[in-house]
């Protein structure tokens, strides 16, 4: 038998030595991704046959001293034990030994249960097995196999480096990035965007910081849970990293909130170029849980050096310009200008104020009457809520309530005007006021709390309202978020008497095939139909086909935004059942309401 391989010569020895110098230095265990397989630990030392004298090995230990270990094996390459490099030495360190022990095979030392894992185990195997057979193999290394054949020799060193190294890159990736996207985070992008800004100011070039904040994503959050949220999450991330190229950062700052790093960029038309294919790569659905969720953006773009030159500058202007388009009407983008910080700074004064206006007391519900056209009787009244600040003054619905509905302010702000209206009508009742019906409007946030409908029915109880004189007003998008649940939701509350109304109707995206379905009362129609519809003769077409709409389905229609005498004539010849607005009285606190009922004569 040809054993060529049993006792390497001496110049092998040093060819395998040079090899593995040249070899090893590039071993860094911290290249290995977290599935790295043993196969990237396997040194390929020779092996010896267990028939080989021990003076074979030990001349290899001597002049190697990198070599714990080597692998014993059979005829047919499979290992059968392991000789430690420690055991063996210690043994010739007496006097006499080499020639005591020249005759014995390598046998007669081996360790016959060594530590033996496949090629494509993961390291993690090998860690597990290791412990279990005894923490001595971290010494004496480990045999690596290849379809049961030897491929290498392993030590204890390389796999502690690697497992500690892999330690620290999983403890940094959670230091940097998200663990819900895997996308940098605020921590690794302030590096980023530090170091962008410093490239920039040496090589005299722009970059771009766009902040993203996604529209309305509360709503799917409330409406199909958390789990829908996060994967809704994963799908924006990847749309986005797919929009820009691979020296730019997408990163996650937390909840719905994005920023796109751009270095280098050539100025503002390439940064709203990027912001625009943003936006567009969201116009196509997702599929979440058997649901079609399509969502929007609001973009800010903030330019190196032009807007700012700091990290903190650039973060807080991007995310004014960002805020800007959103209250422009989502779905846009906007470049920073310097007008827009006087907005931020508006922004921030309303929401601090606005965190302790209900505890305060700073609120109040005006009522604004609603009348049927056909015999000029009043059959009921919209609650609208007012905010007065001892500081600020009255603030407009337009500026607070926004706010409110994206801090979540909405939720308990909401409930609160839905119970101060319903103690409201029973006490005009107890006035001698008729049983007049009394509309609230419900934000969408309210109408996707999964609580909401308990949370009526309690209110109702609580103040002792008859569930027929309250109206709760809805808008297209708030029912058509998720129709099918809409459904369920609408029942719920109209089994318990309530009645309900579709409010700015005709400026969302109801299905009629929904609508059908949907236990409605009635129609708002949206005031920008009802405004001029005398001189625009396509408000009054839309308004007909409204009314049309609502009488095929067995629904009353009131017009809202009625100011002129015109106005009121062209509403009544289209078929309109009620309207509101000044022509008939503008929003009144509850006692000047009273007085005014009482003074107007209406029935």
């Amino acid at each position: 038998m040809n054993r060529s391989w049993e006792r390497p010569a001496m110049s092998d020895v040093r060819t395998n030595e040079a090899e593995k110098r040249h070899a090893h230095p590039d071993f860094d265990a911290a290249r290995f991704p977290a599935d790295a397989r043993v196969r990237v630990l396997a040194r390929r030392f020779p092996p010896y046959h267990r028939d080989s004298p021990c003076l074979a090995i030990l001349d290899r230990f001597l002049h190697d001293p990198t070599l714990s270990a080597a692998a014993v094996v059979d005829d047919a390459m499979r290992p059968v034990g392991l000789i430690d490099r420690y055991s063996l030495v210690e043994q010739f360190l007496h006097p006499y030994s080499r020639d005591l022990y020249h005759k014995h095979s390598i046998a007669a030392f081996m360790d016959p249960e060594p530590v033996i894992v496949e090629a494509d185990s993961s390291i993690d195997d090998l860690s597990r097995i290791i412990i279990d057979a005894g923490m001595r193999h971290m010494v004496s290394g480990f045999i690596v196999t290849e379809g049961g054949l030897y491929l290498g020799i392993g030590s204890g060193h390389d796999l502690f480096e690697e497992v500690a190294n892999r330690k620290q890159n999983h403890l940094y990736h959670l230091a940097h990035y998200d663990p819900l996207t895997s996308l940098p985070n605020r921590l690794l992008l302030n590096d980023r965007l530090k170091r962008a800004c410093l490239r920039g100011q040496r090589g005299g070039y722009r970059i771009a910081l766009l902040f993203i904040d996604l529209d309305r994503f509360k709503l799917v959050n409330d409406t199909l849970g958390h789990a829908a949220g996060d994967q809704l999450l994963q799908g924006v991330a990847g749309r986005f990293a797919a929009c820009v190229r691979k020296v730019d950062t997408v990163a996650r700052l937390g909840g719905d909130e994005f920023t796109v790093l751009l270095e280098p960029v050539q100025g503002p038309d390439e940064a709203l170029a990027v912001a625009a294919k943003l936006a567009q790569s969201l116009e196509r659905p997702f599929l979440i849980q058997n649901h079609e969720i399509t969502t929007s953006a609001s973009i800010g773009v903030v330019l190196f050096p032009e807007h700012d030159a700091t990290v903190e500058g650039l973060m807080r202007k991007a995310d004014a310009a960002m805020y800007c388009a959103k209250r422009e009407g989502r779905n846009r983008f906007a470049l920073f200008t310097e007008e827009m910080n006087s907005t931020v700074v508006e922004r921030v004064t309303l929401e601090s104020y606005l965190n302790a206006a209900l505890e305060k007391g700073e609120f109040c519900c005006h009522f604004q009457p609603q009348m049927a056209t056909a015999d000029d009787r009043i059959v009921g009244v919209e609650a609208l809520l007012r905010w007065t600040n001892p500081v600020l003054g009255r603030v407009p619905p337009l500026k607070f309530i926004p706010v409110a509905e994206e801090t979540g302010m909405i939720l308990p702000l909401g409930l609160w005007a839905l119970e101060t209206a319903c103690a409201q009508q029973v006490r005009w009742l107890s006035q001698g006021l008729p049983p007049l019906r009394m509309a609230v409007n419900i934000s969408p946030l309210q109408f996707r709390n999964r609580e909401f409908c308990d949370q009526v029915r309690a209110i109702v109880q609580r103040t002792g309202i008859r569930a027929e004189h309250l109206e709760l007003e809805l808008t297209e998008s708030a029912v058509m978020a998720d129709a099918e649940s809409s459904v369920g939701i609408l029942r719920q509350l109209r089994d318990s008497g309530i009645r309900l109304a579709i409010d700015d109707f005709g400026t969302g995206y109801s299905s009629l095939s929904y609508l059908r379905k949907f236990p409605l009362d009635r129609l708002k129609i949206d005031r920008s139909f009802v405004s001029g519809i005398d001189r625009i003769p396509a408000n009054e077409l839309i308004v007909k086909a409204i009314v049309a709409l609502g009488g095929s389905l067995g629904l009353d229609v009131i017009a809202e935004g009625v100011e002129t005498p015109e106005e009121l004539e062209c509403i009544e010849r289209c078929g309109c059942s009620e309207y509101q607005g000044f022509r008939l009285s503008e929003p009144l606190t509850a006692e000047d309401f009273a007085h005014w009922f009482e003074d107007s004569g209406y029935v």
